[in-house]
C-alpha cells in the first residue's frame, strides 16, 4: 500500500503499532560482525536518535575480501512509524566511489532517487510504501529494520535495493520457531524468522532477535554472510523458515562445488552499484 494521507480510522487502528515499534527501536544500536563461512571479513555499526517527527539512523561498515573490497556510510530520516523519509547512502566499491540519495516528493507517495558513481549519473523515481526497508547488503541498520517488519508481520512489505538506480521488491514474512544464543556468555531466548526478497532469483534473510526486538543476527544463506553483534552466538541453527522448492538434480553436482568456490570471492547483491 502506498503512503497517503490515512482516514482517522486507520490512524487509530495503526497506533498501537507504531507506538510498539517506536518503543523498541528507539533503543536499537550495536557493533556487529560480518563474516563469510564462518570467516570474520568486516564489521558494521548503526546507531538510532529519537527526533521530533521520528528517528535519524546513522550506520557504516566495511568488508574486505581478497578480490573485493567495500565500505559505506548510511543516514536514514524515518517518521514516527519507521517509514522511510529520505536516505543518503554513500560508499566505496572497490575504491571507486558511489552515492544513492532518496528523498520523499512532495506528494509523499514517491521517492525522487538519484544516483552517482565512476563520473556518471543517473535518476529514478519508485513508489513510496509502508512496511519498506531500504536494503544496503551487510548494514545492520537495514537488518534491524527487517526485524520490525517481522514483528508487524503486514500482509504487504517491500524492499528497496541500492543497486542501479534503485530496485523495488516485495518482500516475504516466514516465522520459524524459537531457538537459542548466547549473548557475552548468558543464555538468551531467540526469535527467528526469514524473509524472502523478491520473488525471482530470491535472497533469504534469516533474522535472529530478542522478543524486544533487538537484532542479535541476520544470515544472508545465498552468499553465505552473516552480521552479528558482537558477542552473540547462535546455539541452534534452525533451518530457513521460508519455504524451498525442490532441488533440481540436473543444475548439483560440479555446479554445486563451482557455486561454493564462487561464494567466497562474490559480493553482495543489494549494495551501492558502480555505473
Amino acid at each position: 500500500m502506498r503512503l497517503s494521507v490515512a482516514p482517522l480510522v486507520a490512524f487509530l487502528l495503526l497506533a498501537p503499532v507504531a507506538a510498539f515499534g517506536q518503543a523498541n527501536f528507539a533503543a536499537n544500536s550495536g557493533h556487529y560482525v560480518v563474516s563469510q563461512g564462518g570467516k570474520p571479513v568486516g564489521t558494521s555499526d548503526y546507531s538510532v536518535q529519537q527526533t521530533a517527527n521520528g528517528f535519524a539512523v546513522s550506520s557504516h561498515g566495511q568488508v574486505k575480501l581478497t578480490k573485493f573490497s567495500y565500505d559505506f556510510h548510511n543516514s536514514q530520516r524515518l517518521d514516527s512509524s519507521l517509514n522511510l523519509v529520505s536516505n543518503q547512502l554513500g560508499g566505496n566499491v572497490n575504491g571507486s566511489a558511489v552515492t544513492f540519495e532518496l528523498n520523499t516528493d512532495s506528494t509523499g507517495k514517491q521517492f525522487q532517487i538519484h544516483v552517482s558513481g565512476k563520473g556518471k549519473q543517473t535518476q529514478n523515481t519508485v513508489d513510496r510504501h509502508q512496511n519498506l526497508v531500504l536494503l544496503t547488503d551487510l548494514d545492520a541498520s537495514a537488518y534491524a529494520l527487517l526485524v520490525q517488519v517481522a514483528m508487524k508481520d503486514p500482509a504487504t512489505s517491500w524492499a528497496l535495493l541500492p543497486k542501479q538506480d534503485g530496485v523495488l521488491v516485495p518482500t516475504t514474512v516466514f516465522h520459524g520457531p524459537s531457538v537459542h544464543g548466547t549473548l557475552n556468555g548468558s543464555q538468551v531466548d531467540v526469535q527467528h524468522a526469514t524473509i524472502t526478497v523478491s520473488s525471482a532469483n530470491a535472497i533469504d534473510v534469516e533474522l535472529f532477535y530478542t522478543q524486544q526486538g533487538k537484532l542479535l543476527e541476520a544470515d544472508i544463506t545465498q552468499q553465505n554472510f552473516s552480521v552479528a553483534l558482537d558477542g552473540f552466538k547462535l546455539l541452534d541453527h534452525p533451518q530457513s523458515a521460508a519455504p524451498t522448492a525442490p532441488p533440481d538434480k540436473n543444475k548439483q553436482g560440479g555446479q554445486q562445488q563451482q557455486q561454493q568456490q564462487q561464494q567466497q570471492q562474490q559480493p553482495p547483491q543489494g549494495m551501492p552499484q558502480q555505473q
